[in-house]
């Protein structure tokens, strides 16, 4: 008898249909599939963004970097009013830092500003 009232809908009085376990498998397996591939279409999608952004900055980089190349190496950077000796010191103590730490961080210090 109790098994009867698990069939109709309290509320609407209708009979629910009973699904077998192989439907409830079959069901399970397309959720999954449908999961899946949307997954992957929104990784396809942000890769591609990612290329996309990554050319047009390229052209940009590119323009940048050959800018930076048409300038002469032994350039000083901007003149700030720091002296050579404390600019040693500075990079110096950097260096000694990463070298405390153990890191591999090969560095180079492009401009020193006061702040």
């Amino acid at each position: 008898m109790l098994w009867s009232l698990l069939d109709v809908d309290i509320v609407t009085g209708n009979e629910i249909p009973v699904v077998s376990i192989g439907e409830s498998l079959i069901y399970a397996l397309v959720g999954f599939a449908i999961t899946f591939l949307g997954v992957a279409i929104l990784i396809f999608l942000i890769w591609l963004v990612g290329k996309i952004i990554g050319s047009v900055t390229g052209k940009r980089r590119s323009k940048q970097n050959a800018a930076q190349a048409s300038l002469p190496a032994d350039v000083p950077a901007e003149d700030d009013g720091v002296s050579e000796e404390i600019r040693v010191a500075i990079v110096a103590a950097i260096s000694a830092y990463y070298m405390s730490e153990s890191s591999n961080c090969e560095f180079k210090v492009k401009r020193i500003k006061r702040l």
